[in-house]
C-alpha cells in the first residue's frame, strides 16, 4: 500500500479592497482582493485531512496571483 501526503494552503471567500494598491511583483495598481485560509496537510495533494495552521487572511494581486499576508 503506497500513500502520497502533502501539505497545501486552501482558500475560500473573497472580497475586493475599497482602494487601490500597487503589487510590488507586477506593478500594478488596482484593487487586491481579499481571501481567508488555512494550510492542511493533504492526501495525494488534493484531499485536505488535518489543519495545520489558523485561519489567515491573504491578499492577492489579480493580474499576477501574487499573494500577502495582513495582519
Amino acid at each position: 500500500m503506497f500513500f502520497i501526503f502533502g501539505t497545501r494552503f486552501f482558500t475560500w471567500g473573497s472580497e475586493r479592497t475599497s482602494g487601490q494598491m500597487r503589487c510590488q511583483t507586477c506593478g500594478a495598481l488596482t484593487n487586491f482582493v481579499v481571501k481567508k485560509g488555512m494550510r492542511f496537510l493533504t492526501f495525494f495533494f488534493v484531499i485536505p485531512t488535518i489543519p495545520l495552521s489558523g485561519v489567515r487572511r491573504m491578499t492577492q494581486c489579480p493580474n499576477c496571483g501574487t499573494r500577502y499576508q495582513t495582519a
